[in-house]
């Protein structure tokens, strides 16, 4: 890595990181408003701010002018970054990513200058038209440090190489490292990655909090915001106190949220998730709302809702996308996210970042929390 930006934090910061906010600009605000974000904070946007999402270019910008503004916030590249990098290089390959990827902060901008990419249109042409009118932009993504690194932690999007000389990792590698948590590293302090969403990890239920290793040394904050259908935009926030850090997260996410009228106590035998790339079923023992199932590449047993399940051509059966195998358990009055209603039987909800099953008819409609701006939402911060 060339790129490699030292960064010191004094004692009593406050330190925030986000990644993989994917152009979803509404509810990165929404997170800086619930994390309470200040001139004091330390703001580490751990890269991926573009693609996938709507709002790719509103993202940019947003932060962009909060680096102009706020004397602390940085930012790291991810590999949905370095796009622009393809369009400098004018990588012919680039038209047709174009052409099937609706949500690319490339598209907005030609959409903004009334661009239409034809049949016969070079990568070229669409370089000319882009560096006349986002030159700024381009210039600062170009320029994005792939990693920081502080006294105690390094922030990096996907990974590091396991090298005493960690600073020599491929920077393809930083970028773009998958299951970096069952990896090890040498760099002798923390290392914060997103890319990889935690979820992913999952194997009683299936959760999207923030995943921290005390033995190698390893933090994975990527809550799966847009990349999964029950994710959310996570926020690790750093206090050090005393010299001694005290590592919380908060969240937000896009779904309604709804008042618990009365408990529900899990099935202890009702739990597991299935996550990517993990999909292919056989069937066992089939259940009014669930399926007993094993899953062919861990050989766990799992009950599986049965909307879940889809029936391949050749018979053999597989989950539809991930989904948590898991019930979950509620308080009355708690509020959730419901994500789900349309199965029999059960309704999928998210409780701080975890996602299971609870019984049908014990939720209200929060109207008031909908009046409010989200940031009112679960306001406390959660210990990891």
């Amino acid at each position: 890595m060339e790129k490699i930006k030292k960064l010191f934090i004094p004692d009593n910061a406050r330190v925030i990181v986000i990644s993989d906010i994917h152009g979803e600009l509404e509810l990165f605000k929404q997170l800086l408003n619930k994390v309470d974000f200040n001139t004091g904070d330390y703001l580490i946007i751990n890269g991926d701010l573009c693609e996938k999402g709507s709002n790719s270019d509103g993202v940019v910008r947003f932060i962009m002018e909060l680096e102009a503004q706020y004397p602390n916030v940085h930012v790291t590249e991810g590999n949905c970054d370095t796009l622009v990098e393809d369009l400098v290089e004018e990588n012919p390959e680039l038209v047709g990513y174009l052409k099937t990827r609706q949500h690319s902060i490339l598209n907005e901008w030609l959409d903004k200058i009334g661009f239409v990419i034809g049949e016969d249109t070079t990568v070229g042409e669409i370089k000319e038209g882009l560096t006349c009118h986002f030159s700024k932009e381009i210039i600062w993504l170009l320029q994005l440090p792939t990693a920081i690194e502080a006294d105690d932690y390094i922030f990096v999007h996907a990974g590091l190489e396991e090298r005493v000389d960690w600073e020599e990792t491929d920077r393809l590698k930083a970028i773009t490292f998958r299951e970096f948590l069952h990896h090890t590293h040498n760099a002798g302090k923390y290392v914060i990655v997103g890319h990889w969403p935690v979820v992913n990890y999952s194997s009683d239920i299936s959760s999207h909090k923030p995943i921290i290793d005390e033995v190698k040394k390893m933090i994975a904050i990527d809550g799966g915001n847009i990349i999964k259908k029950t994710g959310q935009l996570n926020a690790l926030i750093i206090d050090r106190i005393n010299k001694k850090d005290s590592i919380t997260y908060t969240y937000t996410d896009s779904f309604p949220k709804f008042e618990v009228l009365e408990d529900f106590h899990a099935d202890s035998e009702m739990t597991g998730a299935i996550s990517y790339p993990s999909y292919e079923l056989v069937p066992i023992i089939a259940g009014q709302h669930f399926t007993l199932c094993e899953q062919v590449e861990t050989i766990n047993k799992l009950y599986v809702k049965n909307e879940y399940i889809c029936q391949g051509e050749n018979g053999s059966a597989y989950a539809k996308n991930d989904v948590s195998c898991a019930h979950i358990t509620v308080k009355k009055g708690d509020i959730v996210s419901l994500i789900d209603d349309n199965c029999s039987g059960y309704d999928l909800i998210k409780k701080n970042g975890a996602v299971g099953w609870i019984g049908k008819g014990i939720l209200a409609y929060q109207h008031s929390l909908h009046k409010k701006s989200n940031s009112l939402l679960n306001k406390e911060e959660t210990p990891v």
